[in-house]
């Protein structure tokens, strides 16, 4: 079956199944694609014959997939970007790229999207250089207003008008709250914020997202804000002063999991609102787009959408 559908699968079938993503309507669908709605009904029965599944529920309002569905979506969105990619990496050998670039990012996506697309680099790209900062976003958006780095995996804050950026969404940012592995406060952990109101913290400085959100959280409570923090802005130093310390801390989830099987850190059963903004792919809007930015900016998208369903959630 599978060499036979490799031959019969149609690029037209993956547009439409990625288009109805966006618009879960048939008619809508093929008016995008620029196919008559006959053609799409037809590409859709023909690609759910070939995969033996029902791929969508069928009501008034339009289509929902069924699980089998959101799987097919999912790998068309994965081929399509693929093929983009292969686009984009054969105009590269063709031409040859060179150059500079500065990227910022924050934490969260240092080990899903930034940190392999680096360690792709020298050998994909081996004449484009890369400068990395690592910071808070308010911190690489002041960077970005200065002109110190091209991209930025962050999130945009008030400094910069939105009018000045090109902004594509990525992913979320789960928050998990964590302790030190000997924290004592793990012989009975707690599982709501209530009961850590006296507890101290290390917080992100402000006005970082990361802190608002933080603060956030406690005043949707209803509970005083955590008293005598410590501030700081470096995750690796947050993990090390939280081992060293009865602290707790507020970490992104895919921090998290990078430690969570070194023993070092456990996570704590409270729930953290989910009041992070999504992070994005942020560029300043008139600048200069050169060809070593453009091939960086593809990869990155291109690294989410293959990340946005099963690592990153």
């Amino acid at each position: 079956m599978t060499d036979n559908l490799i031959f019969r699968l149609k690029f037209r079938q993956l547009l439409l199944l990625r288009q109805i993503d966006l618009e879960p309507a048939l008619n809508r669908a093929a008016r995008s694609l620029n196919l008559s709605q006959p053609t799409a009904s037809k590409l859709l029965q023909d690609m759910e014959t070939d995969l033996d599944v029902q791929l969508f529920e069928r009501h008034a309002h339009g289509l929902t997939p069924t699980r089998a569905g959101a799987v097919a979506i999912r790998h068309a969105r994965q081929i399509l970007a693929d093929l983009g990619r292969l686009r984009h990496d054969l105009k590269a050998v063709q031409h040859g790229l060179s150059g500079t670039v500065s990227i910022g990012a924050i934490s969260a996506p240092l080990h899903e999207i930034i940190l392999p697309i680096l360690a792709d680099l020298a050998e994909a790209q081996p004449d484009i250089s890369v400068t990395l900062h690592v910071n808070t976003s308010h911190d690489l958006m002041e960077m970005m207003q200065a002109g110190r780095i091209d991209l930025a995996v962050c999130r945009p804050v008030d400094n910069l008008s939105a009018g000045l950026l090109t902004v594509e969404e990525l992913a979320p940012e789960r928050l998990v709250v964590v302790a030190g592995a000997r924290n004592p406060i793990l012989q009975n952990p707690p599982t709501s914020l209530a009961e850590l109101v006296d507890a101290r913290w290390i917080v992100h400085t402000a006005p970082s997202p990361m802190r608002q959100a933080i603060e956030s959280a406690f005043t949707m409570a209803r509970l005083p804000l955590p008293l005598f923090p410590v501030e700081l802005t470096s995750i690796y130093a947050t993990i090390d002063l939280l081992q060293q310390s009865t602290l707790l801390a507020v970490l992104p989830r895919a921090v998290f999991n990078l430690f969570e099987q070194t023993e070092i850190l456990r996570e704590l059963p409270v729930v953290m609102p989910d009041l992070l903004s999504p992070y994005s792919l942020v560029r300043l809007r008139d600048r200069p787009f050169t060809p070593a930015m453009a091939y960086l900016y593809d990869e990155i998208k291109c690294r989410a959408i293959g990340l946005s369903d099963s690592v990153i959630k």
